[in-house]
């Protein structure tokens, strides 16, 4: 079926990390099953990396609408720099 993906812009500070949360990110295709909605990074943030809270440093390149409802999926900001923008897809 059809999957309606909704983004906002995350604000991170220089050396942080920020919380992934539905406000930013809510992936939608009408089963109610979030788990089964699963991200693949294919282009890794320039910046910073995800990764899972539990698991500070370690890079990931998945993760489900679950994991961001259960706000278990942040960014961090790796930059030395202030940067102005990042994305990842």
């Amino acid at each position: 079926g059809d999957i309606a993906v909704f983004t906002q812009l995350l604000r991170v500070p220089k050396g942080d990390r920020s919380y992934i949360t539905t406000d930013v990110l809510l992936a939608l295709d009408g089963t109610d099953k979030p788990e089964e909605l699963l991200y693949v990074i294919t282009s890794p943030p320039q910046y910073g990396q995800i990764e899972y809270v539990n698991y500070p440093g370690i890079l990931i390149t998945s993760f489900s609408q679950m994991d961001v409802a259960r706000q278990i999926v942040c960014y961090i900001h790796k930059a030395k720099a202030v940067v102005r923008e990042d994305t990842f897809r």
